[in-house]
C-alpha cells in the first residue's frame, strides 16, 4: 500500500515539473516572436503596440501616445493580427 502511495505523488511530482517546462517554453516562445508593430498586453492589463524591441526591454505605446519601457517578462500575451 505504502509502495503504490509513493508511486503516485512520484507520478504528480513527476506531471507537475513536465508541465512548468511547457509553460516555460510556451512562454520563451511567445517572447521570442516580438517584434515591432505587434500589440500586446502586459500582466498589468495594458495593452499596447510594440515600438522598439531590445534584448530585455521593449518601448510600447498605449493610448494617446503614452510610451511605456518595459521588460519583456511583463508581456502577458501577444494579439492576433485580427483582434488590433
Amino acid at each position: 500500500m505504502d509502495a503504490l502511495l509513493l508511486a503516485v505523488l512520484a507520478l504528480m511530482i513527476i506531471f507537475l515539473v513536465m508541465q512548468n517546462r511547457r509553460r516555460k517554453k510556451d512562454v520563451e516562445a511567445m517572447q521570442n516572436t516580438l517584434e515591432v508593430g505587434v500589440q500586446v498586453i502586459l500582466h498589468a492589463g495594458i495593452k499596447g503596440k510594440v515600438l522598439s524591441v531590445s534584448e530585455d526591454e521593449l518601448e510600447i505605446e498605449s493610448g494617446k501616445g503614452t510610451k511605456l519601457r518595459v521588460l519583456r517578462g511583463a508581456v502577458g500575451k501577444v494579439l492576433p493580427a485580427e483582434e488590433k
